[in-house]
């Protein structure tokens, strides 16, 4: 199974799960984000940069289906 298929199997395992275990399971991954993901400053400045010149319509933006597609193709 490939990262798409896996990221499509999670995403399908959420919606039939009960409340408690996406409780837990949010608890887990909030934790896993916060401890790993700690940019720099020039990182930040990099992101908000980027998030400007998306929303001024200054970039391209893909549909998650054409994100999909391409990811399969391998392009």
């Amino acid at each position: 199974m490939n990262t798409v298929e896996k990221r499509d199997y999670i995403h399908n395992f959420l919606y039939r799960v009960d409340d408690k275990s996406i409780d837990d399971m949010f608890k887990k991954i909030q934790t896993l984000v916060e401890k790993d993901i700690a940019l720099t400053l020039a990182q930040e400045e990099e992101v908000e940069k980027r998030v400007m010149r998306h929303k001024n319509g200054e970039s391209k933006s893909y549909s998650w289906s054409d994100v999909k597609n391409r990811a399969k193709a391998g392009s």
